[in-house]
C-alpha cells in the first residue's frame, strides 16, 4: 500500500480490512451461527435421509452440529468396505474450532465422505457426542472397523458408543513416535514390515529382531496394542487402510475453506460432496471391465509377477503353488492362501490368480463384490442436492424458526495473527551428505546442524 499508493496502514488495520472483505462475501460470523438450526433444517429437505443434529449449553450457545447425508449412507451399505477413517482439523474462522470428519474408500480408493461436524474443540464430550450421531445412521457391528490417531479422546469414544466394532491406529502415527522417542539402526523399517506382515509367522520373526534392538521399543509397541497396528493381528478386517490418510485427504481438500465462517463451509463441503459423486458416477458408468480400475492395476501386476509360478493340483478346489518364496495353498472356494494376503484384502494375490487360471476361472470372480464396476456404479447412483430455495423463502418448522442462538465468544490469540504455517528452512546438503538430503538450518546463527534452542552463537 505504501509503495504502490502511498497510503501508510497498520499491520491490524490491514487485517482488519481483510477480514471485513471474507465477511462480506461469505457472510458475518456471528449470523451465520443464528442460521444453523434453519440451513439443517433445509439441507435435510433438499437430502433425503440425511441426519442432521445441533446441541446448545445452557446458555443457547450452539457448541456441536453434525451434518451426514442419507445418500452417503446409503451408498457406504450398499457396497463400500466396513472401514471407517476418523481425524480432526482446526477451523481458522473468527470462532476458531475443530472440524470433525468421518472417512470411507469406494472400490476405486476414492474418498467417500460420511460424516462431518464442527465443535469447540477434541474433548471426551465432543468426541462422544460425534460418535452418538453417527451410529443413528450406521449401526454397531462386528464387521465394522475404525482408524485414527491415538486420540485418548476418540478412542474412548470408539470403545463407549460402538462396543462391537474393532478399532485400528494408524501406522505412520506410530511410526512418527517411534522416530521421535527412541533410537536404533533400522527400528523404523522392523515396525513398518512388522505392521504389513500378512502371516503371523512373519510378524513374530520380525518382531523378535525388534526386542533384540530395543527392548524398550518392543514394550513400547506391545504397549500401544499389537492388534490395533500390525495388520495380520487385527481381529477384524480394514482391508489396505493401515493409516488416517484418507481423512488427512479430506482435511487437506478442504484447507482453504477453514477460514470460512461455519454456513459458507457447511455450503462447500455440500458442494464438493457433489461434484465427485458427479465425477465418479461419470467414471464408473465409463468403465468397461468387471473391477474398478484401480484394482484392474493392481490385478495386472500380479498377473506380471505370477507367470513364473506352477500350480499343482490337490482337488478340484485346492492348489499348491510353487515357485515363490514360499509355497502356497490356495483355496478358490473359500477364497485363501497361505500367503495370506488374498483373505486380507479380499483381492485375489498372485497364486489366487495363477490357480485360478489354471481352472479357467476368471479373476473378478475370485473378488470381494465390493471392488466390481456394478458395485461402483450403485454407490454413486444417487446425487447430493443443494438448497435450490432461496434463504429469504426458507420454509421450516415453528420450533426451528423461533430457535434464538447466540455465537461462541472469540478472544484475540496474542501474537501476530496468521492464517497459515511456515514450513521449517531447510538448505541441501551438498559435501557432507547423499544428494537430494536436507538438513534443518538454525533460525539463529544459520548453521546447520541444531536448532535455535540449542545455538551457542544466538544473542
Amino acid at each position: 500500500m505504501r509503495g504502490e499508493h502511498g497510503i501508510e496502514v497498520s499491520k491490524s488495520l490491514a487485517w482488519d480490512a481483510r477480514e471485513y472483505a471474507i465477511n462480506t462475501m461469505t457472510g458475518i460470523p456471528e449470523t451465520g451461527y443464528a442460521k444453523i438450526p434453519k440451513y439443517l433444517h433445509m439441507m435435510k429437505e433438499a437430502n433425503h435421509g440425511s441426519h442432521t443434529s445441533y446441541e446448545t449449553d445452557k446458555d443457547g450457545i450452539i457448541r456441536f452440529h453434525f451434518i451426514s447425508f442419507g445418500q452417503c449412507v446409503r451408498g457406504f451399505y450398499r457396497a463400500i468396505r466396513k472401514v471407517i477413517v476418523l481425524d480432526g482439523t482446526f477451523l481458522k474462522s473468527k470462532f476458531k474450532g475443530v472440524l470433525l470428519v468421518a472417512t470411507a474408500l469406494d472400490g476405486n480408493s476414492s474418498l467417500y465422505p460420511l460424516a462431518f461436524r464442527v465443535v469447540d474443540s477434541e474433548n471426551d464430550r465432543s468426541w462422544d457426542w460425534f460418535m452418538r450421531q453417527l451410529k443413528v445412521v450406521i449401526a454397531d457391528d462386528q464387521s465394522l472397523a475404525f482408524v485414527s490417531d491415538r486420540n485418548t479422546s476418540l478412542s474412548k469414544a470408539i470403545a463407549n458408543v460402538y462396543p462391537q466394532s474393532h478399532h485400528g491406529i494408524c501406522i505412520h502415527n506410530l511410526l512418527n513416535n517411534v522416530v521421535t522417542y527412541y533410537h536404533g539402526k533400522g527400528l523404523v523399517g522392523l515396525v513398518a514390515n512388522a505392521s504389513k506382515a500378512y502371516r503371523v509367522v512373519d510378524f513374530q520373526k520380525i518382531f523378535t529382531n525388534i526386542f533384540s534392538i530395543s527392548h524398550e521399543i518392543g514394550k513400547y509397541l506391545i504397549e500401544a496394542d499389537v492388534r490395533k497396528w500390525a495388520r495380520c493381528q487385527f481381529p477384524g478386517f480394514r482391508y489396505d487402510i493401515r493409516s488416517n490418510n484418507p481423512a488427512e485427504s479430506m482435511n487437506f481438500a478442504l484447507c482453504s475453506s477453514r477460514e470460512f465462517t461455519v454456513i459458507p463451509l457447511l455450503d462447500i463441503i455440500r458442494e464438493m460432496i457433489t461434484r465427485w459423486f458427479f465425477e465418479c458416477r461419470t467414471l464408473s458408468s465409463k468403465n468397461s471391465k468387471p473391477l474398478t480400475t484401480y484394482v484392474e492395476k493392481k490385478i495386472d501386476r500380479r498377473i506380471q509377477k505370477g507367470k513364473t509360478l506352477t500350480v499343482y493340483p490337490i482337488n478340484d478346489y485346492w492348489f499348491l503353488v510353487c515357485g515363490d518364496k514360499i509355497e502356497c495353498t490356495v483355496d478358490l472356494v473359500r477364497c485363501t492362501c497361505s500367503c495370506g494376503k488374498f483373505d486380507l484384502l479380499k483381492i485375489p494375490c498372485r497364486h489366487a490368480i495363477k490357480a485360478g487360471f489354471s481352472v479357467g476361472r476368471p479373476v473378478h470372480s475370485l473378488t470381494d463384490e465390493k471392488y466390481t464396476t456394478s458395485s461402483w456404479i450403485s454407490v454413486y447412483e444417487e446425487r447430493i442436492n443443494p438448497i435450490s430455495v432461496p434463504e429469504d423463502a426458507w420454509i421450516v418448522l415453528e420450533h426451528v424458526e423461533k430457535a434464538k442462538f447466540l455465537s461462541p465468544e472469540s478472544r484475540r490469540a496474542a501474537g501476530r495473527r496468521k492464517k497459515r504455517r511456515y514450513e521449517t528452512v531447510k538448505v541441501k546438503i551438498c559435501s557432507q551428505g547423499s544428494k537430494g538430503s536436507t538438513r534443518r538450518k538454525c533460525s539463529s546463527c544459520g548453521i546447520e546442524g541444531h536448532n535455535r534452542s540449542t545455538c551457542d552463537r544466538a544473542i
